[in-house]
């Protein structure tokens, strides 16, 4: 067989075999994959099989995978080897989509396979708020920015959002998403929530509520829940912090953002004990009571308390503080490990902080065993790029550590912006400093081509950092825009100035290329042809 094209006629029997059963997203990735096939279970079948595929959960590192090809009775076979469900499912979606073609009778036909694939960033993270995530966009109630919002969806649009966003990550190599509001009476609460997990994790994909500790509604974000901050503060007035100026976000890339004054912004004081312990209680129970793959903490970022206690423990007066991380967490992330669950802990190092190695000393007093996550500002990116080294990395207080970017988000005012580059960039960056990994928003929804872009750029290079951008071009953008030159037009024309005559003359570029599209392609030049008509609209006003 080696060297030799491999064909399966149209009709054949395919004996499929999985190791384990958790693996029912990639039993069904072969189904759907393989229509006009008779797919039968481990030996079943007669006659004898025209294919063997077998597909074999490892200890592999998490979202690695092998792919090879052999025979088995006369009869070529298939092996899927993968590091738990993400190396399986990403293992079986490569397969399908890069390495076996359909002939006119429906055939298939494969040269000899020996796939070897392994992420270069192992925490690759997409980070959003339920009330801003909209990948399900036939909904009322859609916002775009906020932090600190009321759910106005319809109850279930937080599952027909995050389905569709689990579906885009799990296809594309995306390991986990961050969620602030997991956990809101209005969308469902803890069946929804609990609903959501067993959908991802079959996927392949971790769910990470986001939960503030001391801030942010606590474990359970919105509702009639013990574990509610405002709730719990409600039974306890006395436990509140004293915050010292009203709440609100200081972000350098866009103007200041005042939060009202109401339940949303409610704050517990860390320095007293009953507080550490109700969050300890609440962190096992979340552990213990849903299929989630990690948690991203915060102590809060719109303000510190400042009552008697605190301000004699501690005397910096910023939006957050690492003293009270160091204070909590190294007894929360033993309450979370507690539950025996395989997690990730992606503790927030806050904006802006990774080259100050006196702002990060207190974080030397908190575990090892978290993921502490350095989030970069627009305006910090130059400075990063000059200035980061591997040997700066090697000296970070703590061994595992990430990026979070603001960019491309509203935070940054690039929620529908092209910044793909930057993105290939920080994921590149990464990987030669040593950091471990990268997380981006992931609010707004694929079908938006400026953000499928985007997406895509973070996963390829997030998975591979040493790929080259024309390499990324062509090979992942080429087969979405009609081919690799217009892919690259098409970048051209989505930053076009906003003036009147280079948005006209794009327009007509846009729709002299779509009327030669074909099939979805022509939908992603119809999207830019609007997006530029739409400019041009707001250019006369």
């Amino acid at each position: 067989m080696p060297g030799k094209t491999v064909r399966v006629p149209q009709g054949s029997v395919v004996s499929l075999s999985l190791s384990y059963p958790r693996l029912a997203h990639a039993e069904r990735i072969v189904r759907t994959s393989l229509p006009g096939f008779r797919i039968a279970s481990g030996t079943e079948g007669a006659p004898s099989p025209s294919l063997f595929v077998s597909i074999e959960e490892t200890s592999a590192d998490e979202g690695a995978f092998t792919i090879t090809s052999s025979e088995k009775g006369g009869a070529p076979r298939i092996c899927i080897n993968g590091g738990g469900v993400p190396g399986v499912v990403y293992g079986a979606n490569e397969l399908f989509a890069r390495h076996i073609a359909r002939d006119e009778a429906g055939g298939l036909s494969f040269q000899p396979l020996a796939v070897s694939e392994s992420p270069g960033l192992p925490y690759r993270i997409l980070w959003t708020w339920d009330h801003s995530t909209n990948w399900f966009l036939e909904q009322t109630g859609i916002q775009e920015i906020g932090a600190l919002n009321y759910y106005m969806k319809p109850s279930g649009g937080f599952f027909e959002d995050y389905r569709r966003l689990v579906d885009f990550m799990s296809l594309n190599r995306i390991g986990a998403v961050t969620i602030y509001g997991f956990l809101r009476d209005n969308h469902g609460g803890i069946e929804a929530a609990r609903q959501l997990c067993e959908y991802a994790t079959e996927r392949g994909v971790r769910i990470m509520p986001g939960v503030g500790i001391n801030a942010y509604g606590g474990i359970y974000w919105e509702g009639n829940n013990r574990f509610n901050l405002t709730t719990w503060l409600r039974k306890n007035p006395h436990l509140r912090a004293v915050l010292g100026k009203p709440a609100a976000f200081h972000i350098p890339d866009v103007p200041e953002l005042w939060f009202p004054d109401n339940q949303y912004t409610d704050a517990a004081c860390p320095s007293r004990p009953e507080n550490a312990a109700f969050h300890e209680e609440a962190i096992r129970w979340l552990a213990e009571t849903f299929p989630i793959g990690g948690i991203n903490f915060e102590t809060g970022d719109y303000g510190t308390c400042h009552c008697v206690d605190c301000s004699a423990r501690r005397k910096e007066d910023s939006s957050w503080s690492f003293r009270d991380m160091a204070l909590l967490y190294p007894r929360l992330f033993e309450a979370a490990l507690a539950s025996g669950r395989d997690l990730w802990l992606v503790s927030e190092a806050y904006w802006d902080t990774i080259l100050d190695r006196e702002a990060l000393k207190p974080l030397e007093a908190l575990p090892d065993t978290a993921i502490y996550q350095f989030c970069i500002n627009r305006s910090y990116w130059p400075r990063l790029q000059k200035e980061l080294t591997a040997e700066h990395v090697a000296a970070l207080p703590r061994r595992r550590n990430i990026f979070r970017t603001h960019m491309g988000s509203q935070w940054n005012g690039e929620r529908h912006e092209l910044v793909a580059r930057r993105f290939a960039d920080l994921a590149r960056l990464a990987h030669e400093t040593g950091m471990k990994g990268l997380t981006i928003f992931g609010e707004a929804s694929a079908f938006e081509t400026v953000n499928e872009i985007n997406y895509l750029a973070f996963a390829r290079f997030g998975y591979h950092p040493t790929l080259s951008w024309d390499a990324f071009v062509q090979n992942d953008l080429g087969p979405l825009f009609g081919g690799a030159s217009e892919a690259r037009k098409y970048l051209e024309l989505l930053t076009v100035p906003s003036e009147a005559a280079a948005l006209d003359r794009a327009s007509s570029e846009a729709a002299e290329i779509a009327r030669a599209a074909r099939g979805d392609a022509v939908r992603r030049w119809i999207w830019l042809q609007n997006r530029l008509f739409r400019k041009r609209a707001m250019a006369r006003s």
